[in-house]
């Protein structure tokens, strides 16, 4: 019992070890040792360099396969090395900023409790946004949930996110990296009015055009949503590594926007007389942001709009394909989260067996010219 209770706990300490709770002087002499690591792979790659001229000289064959073999190893290595160089250098502005921060308030867990309402706020104005767009009407909805309602806490939860971000860009030792990693905080910080909000002071004004703003204040909205996503995915990279994630989903939206881009600018006009029955799948920006969401999403089997012109159709099946490799890229990328470390060990056990045969062959080699 005694056994499995001390096992338990050096599980539970070892999963405890990673950036957040390392001092920032470890990671300081972390990242020189990386330094250290990232010569030892140049001297490598000389080696690698020596050994494929040297098979090209003799006329080996196999040259080609070893270049790109070597490449490949030397390639991936020097990345792994880079992001965990970039990562550690994050940790350590995080952990500088999050000293300064707590200095500046006087506790670490009045920080952490900042910092989870801050989460929980996120999520709350989530839920508000979610609703303000796929709601009922304002006649419909209870009184604390109408658009005037909605947009005034919006503005006051904004507030307490810019406030937020002020702060944090003021305890910063570099600013730059306060912009650099929290640009969106501030971006998610700016209170967007709603379509209400705007109509009622077009009205007041007199003014034509403010209808104009209403399709592009919309729009911003959903824009601010797809932020406020991301800044919360933000949040969950502390846990795990997201980055290929983010840049999965990244890609799928610009894909997505400009599919649905092209796509209302092609058919969106189109009518009975073109051959479309009903209304227009995508007579609206709107409306051809879902149909190319769906087409991403599913590769065409949402089937909310057939494409009518040559052009439309080749759209589709680019989106089609694009979606099957970026819906690929998430999958796999879910997937490393889970056998990651397991095949980061195998593949470095075989670079250390590559190694001692290598040295044992040196020795060989060695041994066999002193006898000679």
């Amino acid at each position: 019992m005694s056994n499995n209770a001390d096992l338990q706990q050096i599980l539970k300490q070892l999963d405890a070890v990673n950036p957040a709770n390392i001092s920032v002087e470890t990671l300081q002499e972390m990242l020189g040792a990386i330094e250290v690591q990232k010569g030892q792979l140049a001297e490598r790659a000389r080696k690698s360099e020596k050994m494929v001229v040297t098979a090209l000289e003799e006329s080996d064959p196999d040259a080609l396969r070893l270049a790109r073999v070597e490449a490949g190893k030397l390639r991936s290595q020097n990345e792994s090395l880079e992001d965990l160089h970039a990562k550690l250098q994050n940790s350590v502005q995080r952990r500088t900023l999050r000293e300064n921060m707590a200095n500046a308030i006087g506790s670490v867990k009045l920080l952490n409790f900042i910092e989870a309402f801050i989460l929980a706020l996120i999520v709350f104005v989530l839920g508000l946004l979610v609703y303000d767009f796929t709601g009922p009407s304002d006649e419909l909805r209870p009184t604390w949930l109408t658009g005037d309602s909605i947009f005034l806490i919006d503005l006051v939860c904004c507030a307490i996110f810019m406030s937020e971000f002020i702060f944090r860009l003021k305890c910063a030792d570099s600013k730059a990296y306060v912009w650099r990693n929290h640009w969106i905080d501030f971006v998610t910080s700016i209170p967007i009015p709603g379509e209400a909000q705007l109509a009622r002071f077009g009205r007041a004004a007199r003014l034509a055009r403010f209808a104009r703003l209403l399709r592009l204040m919309r729009f911003l909205r959903f824009l601010r949503l797809f932020f406020m996503l991301w800044r919360g995915m933000d949040k969950l990279q502390d846990v795990i590594d997201v980055k290929m994630m983010k840049k999965t989903i990244r890609w799928a939206a610009i894909v997505t926007l400009l599919g649905a881009l092209v796509m209302y600018k092609l058919e969106g006009h189109l009518g009975a007389e073109e051959g479309i029955d009903g209304p227009n799948p995508v007579g609206s920006m709107l409306l051809a942001v879902w149909w190319s969401f769906t087409t991403v999403l599913t590769g065409g089997f949402g089937d909310i709009h057939n494409p009518i012109s040559i052009n439309g159709q080749v759209l589709t099946a680019i989106l089609v394909v694009t979606g099957m490799v970026l819906i690929g890229v998430f999958t796999a990328t879910l997937t490393s989260l889970f056998v990651g470390e397991q095949s980061e060990e195998i593949e470095r056990l075989q670079d250390d067996l590559s190694m001692k045969i290598d040295a044992i062959a040196e020795r060989l080699d060695k041994m066999e010219s002193e006898q000679g």
